[in-house]
C-alpha cells in the first residue's frame, strides 16, 4: 500500500522505520507538525519525525491546519492508500479522514478503551497499574474513539519509567502498526467497536502535577516519580532549593509526612511518607549535576527529624 506517516515526537520514530523498511509498502510521505521554538535561543527546531523523513528522502508535509483544503489537495496528489497515525499531536477532521481509501490508522499507547487522549502512560503510573498495551484504532471522530483493529498488552515493570515504558511501547506498538497494516492490505484485519462505557481519559500532565504530596501513601508517590520521568519530573521543596527527584525507592520508616528520617551517605536521604516512607535515590538541586542521593548527601547536608517544607 502507499501509506502516508503521520507523527512528531521520538515515540514515533520506531513505527515511521518498520513502515521504511518493509517491502509491502511504500511511504509517499510525512506530515508532522511545523517547526517549534525549543533548547536554547528558542531557535526552530524541526520534529523528529521530519528529521527522520528528511533522511529517508520522503516529502515532508508541516501545515498549520492538517485539514485545511490546499492541505487535503497536496495529500490527494500523494495518493495515500491509508494514513498512518502516531503521536501526530492533531486531531484529524471527517474530511481528512475521508481522503485515504483505507481511511486513517492510529498506533495509541494503552488498551483501549483505558486512557483516552494525550497521556495514557503517564495515567497509567500514576494509578499504579501493573498492565498496559499498544492498540492500533481506526480514527473516527471523536478522541480515540475510533473502532479497535489490534492490542496487544503488556507488563509494567515494578520500578519502569514513563520514559522508558515509552521505548517499550513504541518497539512493540511499531510491530503491531506494520502488522496492522499488512492485514488490511489482506483484507483480513479484525475491527470491533470500543467498549464506550468502560472508556477513561488521560489528561495532559502538567507542571503541577509532579510537585510531591508527602501525605500520599509511599507507593502513590513511588508511582508519581516514576509517572513524572523524563518530563516535567518530580519535585519537592527543601532548604537548598526545589529539589528535583528522578526516582525513589520503598524504605523502613514512618513520622509525620515530609520529615527527614535519615539523610546521611550510608543510607541515603529518607524522607517519610502519609504511609510509609521513600528514599530519594536519585537528585537533582539547582545548579547542580543529577546524582545519586548518597553522592550528594557527602556535600549537602539534610536535618534529620526536619519536614522538607520546613527547611530540612
Amino acid at each position: 500500500m502507499k501509506v502516508l506517516f503521520a507523527g512528531t515526537p521520538v515515540f514515533a520514530l520506531p513505527s515511521l522505520d518498520r513502515i521504511a523498511g518493509s517491502s509491502r509498502h511504500t511511504l509517499v510521505g510525512v506530515l508532522t507538525r511545523p517547526d517549534r521554538p525549543r533548547a536554547r535561543g528558542r531557535r526552530l527546531l524541526p520534529s523528529p519525525v521530519k528529521e527522520r523523513g528528511l533522511a529517508l528522502g520522503l516529502p515532508i508535509l508541516q501545515p498549520a491546519r492538517p485539514s485545511a483544503p490546499e492541505t487535503l489537495e497536496g495529500i490527494a496528489r500523494l495518493g495515500p492508500d491509508v494514513v498512518a497515525v502516531v503521536a501526530f499531536g492533531r486531531i484529524l477532521k471527517p474530511a481528512f479522514l475521508r481522503l485515504p481509501r483505507f481511511g486513517c490508522v492510529n498506533l495509541h499507547a494503552s488498551l483501549l478503551p483505558l486512557y483516552r487522549g494525550a497521556a495514557p502512560i503517564e495515567r497509567a503510573l500514576l494509578d499504579g497499574r501493573t498492565e498496559t498495551g499498544v492498540t492500533t484504532m481506526q480514527i473516527a471522530e471523536g478522541l480515540d474513539t475510533g473502532d479497535i483493529l489490534l492490542s496487544l498488552p503488556l507488563p509494567i515493570g515494578p520500578e519502569e519509567t514513563a520514559g522508558e515504558l515509552a521505548a517499550r511501547l513504541a518497539e512493540a506498538g511499531a510491530d503491531l502498526l506494520l502488522e496492522t497494516l499488512d492485514r488490511i492490505e489482506r483484507g483480513e484485519c479484525p475491527r470491533r467497536p470500543q467498549e464506550h462505557e468502560k472508556a477513561t481519559y488521560a489528561s495532559p500532565v502538567r507542571k503541577e502535577d509532579a510537585r510531591i504530596d508527602w501525605s500520599r501513601d509511599a507507593g502513590s508517590i513511588q508511582n508519581l516519580v516514576r509517572a513524572m520521568n523524563p518530563k516535567p519530573i518530580a519535585e519537592t521543596e527543601s532548604a537548598h532549593g526545589m529539589l528535583r527527584v528522578y526516582r525513589v525507592l520503598r524504605a523502613p520508616g514512618a513520622g509525620p509526612p515530609g520529615t527527614v528520617l535519615a539523610a546521611d551517605p550510608k543510607s541515603g536521604l529518607v524522607v517519610a511518607a502519609g504511609e510509609g516512607a521513600v528514599r530519594l535515590a536519585e537528585v537533582q538541586l539547582p545548579g547542580r549535576k543529577r546524582m545519586e542521593d548518597r553522592a550528594l548527601l557527602s556535600g549537602v547536608r539534610f536535618a534529620a527529624g526536619r519536614s522538607l517544607a520546613e527547611g530540612a
